[in-house]
């Protein structure tokens, strides 16, 4: 890496030599404090929590993953640990649910396991309204 720290050798590429990429990630590394993550951690964990509450009130065959700021739904009622167990999900209601969150506003990475990502411009009534809204999705599976 020395030639690279002094200059020697540059170090370009798509993101890392581009310039506004670079202000980006400097400015990104200044709002995101240890007290931001943390802020946004604490909302994931609530969300985590309380669809997990829901998962279980409607007897969903589902489980929810969560790591930092990320969360999933999985819908599985047995933990993902490899591609098999993942091919084993249903994926017809990862589907619905998709579709279902997206038609009330909800807008997840398109894919079939449900993830969402809590930034630091999410706050309490973003989490209320994401739990609420797969609320009303178990009561209508199970309705």
């Amino acid at each position: 890496m020395k030639p690279v720290s002094d200059g020697r050798a540059p170090h370009l590429g798509t993101f890392n030599g581009h310039i506004l990429a670079m202000a980006a990630v400097k400015g990104v590394d200044k709002v995101c404090t240890p007290e931001a993550l943390a802020k946004a951690e604490s909302l994931n964990i609530q969300a985590l929590t309380k669809i997990k509450e829901i998962i279980d009130e409607y007897e969903l065959p589902a489980h929810t993953v969560g790591f930092g700021v990320k969360g999933c739904v999985t819908w599985s009622d047995k933990p993902v640990r490899n591609y098999r167990d993942y091919k084993a999900t249903d994926f017809n209601v990862a589907e619905l649910s998709f579709l279902w969150s997206l038609n009330h506003g909800i807008m997840t990475p398109p894919g079939l396991d449900e993830q969402w990502l809590i930034s630091l411009a999410h706050g309490q009534d973003e989490i209320d309204f994401m739990v609420n809204d797969f609320k009303e999705l178990a009561k209508t599976l199970r309705g």
